[in-house]
């Protein structure tokens, strides 16, 4: 079964105090199963333009089993913000940008935001939002964008994070743009998710490497139907982000 892991993080962390390595990338993927994964630098990388660039060399070196997210502080000059966004999807092929509501105090309905949405629009990438943490990680506040982008894919990272989740799974349902991506949320939730809203509006993500043996346990408990799994586990993320050349059954890594 193909496995898309669709929110990860590389690099090193100043606002969580986190490092992950690329062989924790590359371990988890081999250890796990799991066919490909999604991966973006933290909201507290020292140089994020640096971490997009160990991404695409992780690409590089596993075609179709790594791709990159874009992830850059919006609140900076929005020339140099347009520019990295457009050099990681041009130039290192990467499959979306990350819209950073805790890590970079962004408020989803501001001005600064509306600059992640327009990029979005214009490099014809979904926009994925960190939601749940803060304030403005409320997945409420996704809905306004989601309406004035509805040619915008978005993903609801995290899914509200436990105490949202009925608001992310609410706003979904409201807007047949935005998908949900579950990693930290309880079993229970993923299975109701998935039932009201269908499996092709739900995706897997483990948010770190070490979290990945988990989350994939919480999907495995569920008694989905087989085409929910394969659904919620590869097919939705290949659509919302065009993934090419993610391989049927994983190579030893």
């Amino acid at each position: 079964m193909i496995i898309v892991d669709t929110y990860c993080h590389l690099g090193e962390c100043r606002v969580y105090d986190q490092n992950v390595f690329e062989s924790e990338i590359v371990s988890s993927l081999s250890q796990n199963q799991v066919s490909a994964v999604i991966v973006a630098p933290f909201p507290g990388a020292p140089n994020p333009a640096s971490v997009h660039d160990r991404i695409a060399d992780l690409g590089t070196r596993h075609p179709g089993r790594v791709f990159g997210l874009a992830s850059v502080n919006p609140h900076i000059n929005r020339d140099r913000y347009r520019a990295e966004v457009e050099r990681c999807v041009k130039e290192l092929g990467f499959v979306g940008v990350v819209l950073e509501t805790l890590g970079h105090a962004v408020n989803p309905i501001g001005n600064d935001a509306q600059t992640v949405f327009e990029v979005a629009r214009q490099l014809h990438i979904p926009v994925v939002v960190h939601t749940g943490g803060s304030p403005y990680g409320l997945p409420a506040l996704v809905l306004p964008r989601a309406r004035s982008y509805s040619d915008v894919k978005i993903v609801l990272a995290n899914a509200g994070a436990v105490n949202y989740t009925q608001e992310a799974q609410i706003v979904a349902r409201e807007a047949s743009n935005v998908y949900l991506s579950t990693a930290w949320c309880r079993g229970d939730d993923i299975k109701t998710i998935v039932t009201d809203l269908g499996a092709n509006r739900v995706m897997f993500a483990s948010d770190y490497p070490a979290n990945q043996t988990t989350e994939l346990s919480k999907y495995r408990a569920l008694t989905l139907f087989q085409f929910q799994q394969l659904q919620a586990f590869s097919q939705t993320a290949m659509d919302v982000f065009g993934l090419q050349g993610v391989p049927d059954v994983p190579e030893v890594v």
